[in-house]
Formats: structure tokens, sequence, C-alpha cells
């Protein structure tokens, strides 16, 4: 029986830690399915996605934990250009490689969607969701930039060292080891990946603080099991940086008096530079770590006052109960009511008291005046609308007089007349980018449809614009945009150029 019991609560109570495990490799089963099938023959059969897959995630712990900087598109596709050719000895044309880069990284970051795959959970009975993400992104000014995950990070290191205790204290026994054996530019490389796991305990416990903002239950379980995995081993990472900084010192005193260590001293002295880099972030870690448990432990505190009830739901609590076959808190709910005190007293002092009560006069109703409707009162959206269809009037107006004008036109010269009627702040103004954006939805426009039935926001303000210049003569019925390949600024922002084109009477366009 005892074996029996043993045996139900290993598959049981450790379903959900084996599913969580199991996320950080699910993405790269997902991913290396993924075939290039759509390309060229030569890609289709030389590309391999698991490889190109683990070289990415190599090139953005380089970056991002090595030298510390965010990853930006134009650098991964660099990084992909020297993996093509150097890896596959496959040679791409520009328009190739742009497409192939782009179908890679969407591939990877999974169209900006976390990879998710259910469960069941045989304790809550239900079917639960986990998500992971491979790349994250973010805006930093006026670019968007990449960072990779720490279930990527450890989904990396895992496929390289077993992980039994602390990655950080594995890798300082091999570091130990290879300072014992002279072997220093294998210990740097080991430094390297004690840096790495650092920077993604930081960023888990980053992730943590952002989980808590919005979900403390399943923050609090990420932050339990953080530290548990994260703080015991902190006095024995601490003790074995130590001992490591006591023998690179050693290596370097003996460069004086020994040959092998005179010739490796380049090496012994970028091991100790990356050991002393290793220490402050270690220090770093041990820190946020401190600061991480004050601030879960004020969350915690705060979340707990904002979940007391002002109500109490019965029909949920007989559900858990015959979920649960127990109806034990049942106590709880009726304790209570067997020492509800009912006894109710008056005492006849207060009689005199109510009889002796001088009243101090009826008090005066307030007088309420007649508020009158104020008509011309606008409110902030309708006077932004209003400023929006003035300006889009004037840009409409100055557009069709173009198109009277001559039978096509570049954005270029567009902005050239506009600048010329309302000087050259009109192409700063977001009125403006906000016209050219709306303008670019459609490749073509039939005024006469936009007439019958506008389709789109600036259609709808073109067709009050027709109806209020009906006397007006517009010498188009449509018009169509050609997009260029280089770009206009306006003011911060910018915009390919465009090439309109009158199409006269021809219903058809061009």
């Amino acid at each position: 029986m005892r074996s029996e019991y043993t045996l139900v609560k290993d598959i049981i109570s450790g379903h959900n830690e084996r599913m969580n495990n199991i996320k950080k490799y699910y993405p790269f089963f997902r991913i290396s399915d993924i075939s290039f099938q759509g390309f060229r023959d030569e890609i289709s059969e030389k590309l391999d996605m698991g490889y190109i897959l683990m070289a990415v995630l190599r090139f953005f712990i380089e970056e991002n934990n090595f030298n510390e900087k965010n990853v930006t598109y134009d650098d991964y596709q660099e990084f992909m250009r020297d993996i093509y050719r150097r890896d596959f000895e496959v040679n791409l044309d520009k328009d190739e490689e742009k497409e192939l880069n782009q179908y890679i990284f969407d591939k990877i970051r999974n169209d900006g969607k976390p990879f998710s795959y259910t469960y069941f959970d045989p304790e809550s009975k239900k079917r639960k969701t986990i998500r992971t993400r491979l790349i994250e992104s973010k805006i930093a000014g006026n670019d968007i930039v990449y960072q990779i995950s720490a279930d990527a990070i450890s989904f990396y290191l895992d496929t390289k060292e077993i992980k039994d205790e602390s990655n950080i204290t594995i890798a300082q026994v091999l570091l130990g080891k290879m300072i014992h054996t002279r072997n220093f530019k294998g210990g740097t490389e080991i430094i390297l990946r004690i840096n790495n796991e650092v920077g993604r305990l930081i960023a888990k416990q980053k992730e943590i603080l952002s989980l808590m903002s919005y979900d403390v239950f399943h923050g609090v379980q990420m932050y339990e099991d953080f530290m548990e995995h994260t703080v015991k081993w902190f006095d024995e990472e601490q003790k074995l940086f130590k001992k490591n900084k006591e023998l690179v010192d050693a290596a370097l005193r003996s460069c004086d008096n020994d040959k092998s260590y005179y010739a490796a001293m380049d090496d012994i002295f970028k091991l100790e530079s990356e050991l002393n880099r290793a220490m402050l972030r270690h220090s770093e870690l041990l820190s946020a770590c401190v600061s991480l448990q004050n601030r879960v432990d004020d969350m915690i505190r705060k979340n707990k006052l904002s979940r007391i009830r002002m109500s109490f739901d019965f029909r949920k609590v007989m559900a858990t109960m015959i979920q649960k076959d127990d109806i034990t808190v049942l106590k709880s709910l009726a304790e209570p009511l067997f020492q509800l005190g009912v006894k109710k007293t008056f005492s006849l002092s207060l009689l005199d008291n109510m009889l002796n009560y001088k009243n101090d006069g009826e008090e005066e109703n307030e007088k309420i005046k007649s508020a009158r409707e104020d008509r011309d009162f606008k409110y902030p959206d309708e006077l932004e609308d209003e400023r929006i269809r003035h300006n889009y009037y004037i840009f409409l107006r100055i557009f069709f007089q173009c198109l009277e004008q001559q039978q096509e036109f570049y954005l270029t010269d567009f902005n050239q007349r506009l600048t010329e009627l309302l000087g050259e702040r009109v192409l700063e103004h977001g009125d403006y980018f906000s016209f050219l954006t709306h303008l670019s939805q459609k490749e073509s426009y039939n005024l006469k449809q936009i007439r019958q039935k506008p389709d789109t926001f600036l259609e709808g303000i073109m067709r009050d614009y027709l109806e209020k210049t009906a006397d007006v003569p517009i010498a188009t019925e449509t018009f169509e945009l050609f997009f260029e390949d280089n770009i206009v600024e306006l003011g911060e922002n910018n915009i390919t150029n465009i090439l309109v084109r009158n199409g006269g009477n021809n219903q058809n366009g061009r």
C-alpha cells in the first residue's frame, strides 16, 4: 500500500512541475519541424531550422548578457548573413535574404505570440495552458530592440550541462579544475557561462516583479520556486568565488617564476578580469534578490487587504464541497451562528432626553435655480473632430487642385505645394501625417463610389468635402497611388514616397 501511495503521489503531485519544466524545450521542437518549402530547392535542402535556432539563441546570449546591449533587427540580419554563407554555403541575393530573414525571425518569435500548450492538471481536475517566449521585444527611443528570455537562456544552458544543483556552483567547480590544469582559456569560457546564468537569474527576478503586478497568486508561486532554487546556493557560490579568486591570484604570482605561467600571462589576466566581473554581477544579483523579497512582501500585504470580500458566495462554497467531497468547511459557517447575541436593551433615561429635546426649527429648503442648457457647449472630442475635418478639407482642396492641374505628381511635389501655401511647419503637423496615413490605406479611389458609400474614415470626410464643394469642378473621377522605394522626411516622421496618378473619368482606373 505504501509503494502504491508513493506512486500515485509522484504521478499526481509532480505533474505540474514536470509540465513547467518541459515548456523551455517545447519551442525548439515546434520550430525545428518548420520547413523552408516555398523557397528555391537549394535553400529548402541545405538549411536546418534547429541549427539556426540554436545559433540565434547563442547570438542573443552573447549580445544581451556578455556585451550587455540590446539587439536590433539590423544586427540580427547581419548575423544571419554569415550563417547562410559560412555554415550552409548558400548564396542569396538581397531580396531572397531579406525575405528569408523575416520568415525565420517570425517563426522564432511565433509571430509575436507566446508558444503555448495545454495539459491536464490532475490536482485541480482542469486543463491548464503554459506559455513561454524565446525572444522578447521593447521600444527603446525610436527603435524596436529584442532580448532573449530567461526560459530561452535556461534551455540553451541545459543542452550542454546537467542541472543537478546550481548552474553557477557546477560551473565554478569546473572552473577550479580548469585553473588546476592550466587551461585558462577554457576557464574564461566557464566564467562567461557563469555571467550568462547570473544574467538569466536577474531577468527571472524582473519577470517575477512584472507578473506580481497583475497576477499575485502565480507570481508568488514563481517567486517561491525562484528563491528555493537560487538564494539557498548563494553562500556556497560566494565561497567558490573566493576560492577560485585565490587560485587565479596564485597563478598570477607564479608568472614571475614559472615559464609556462609566463607564456599564458595574457590568458590569466583575461581570466582574472572576467572573474572580477562575474563576482560583481553576482553581488548585484544578491542585492536584487533582497530587494525582490522586500517588494514581494509589500505586494502580498497590499493584495491581502484588497482581496477582503464584502459578500459571501454560498453557491461557490457548496460547489467546492461537492467537488472535494468534504463538508468540514460547514463548521466554519455554522459556529458563528451559535454565538449570536440577540438580547437588546433600551435605557429608560433616554426617554427623558427625548422628551426634553428642543427643536431648533425646520430647516429651510434649498432653492435650486433652473439651469439653462448651454447649446453652444462642445466636448473636447467634438472640438478635436472639428479641427481634424477643417485641416483635412484644406489638404483635400490642395490635393484635388494638383490633380486638376497635372496628370501625375509625387508626394514631394505635394509637400512643396503645401509649404508654399501654408508654410514650412505644415509638414510637421500631426494632422497632415495622419492624413497621409489614411490616404495610404487604399491604392485607388473612385469619387463616384465614395459619394454613394464611403469605406474608410478618410472617404467619409472626402464625401462631405465633395458635397460642400459641389459647385467646384473636379477634373477627375478616379486616381491611383503608387508607392515608391525612397523615403520622404516629414519632421520627426518618415513616410514612403507616393506617386499619385489622375485616372480621369475612367471608372476602371489605369
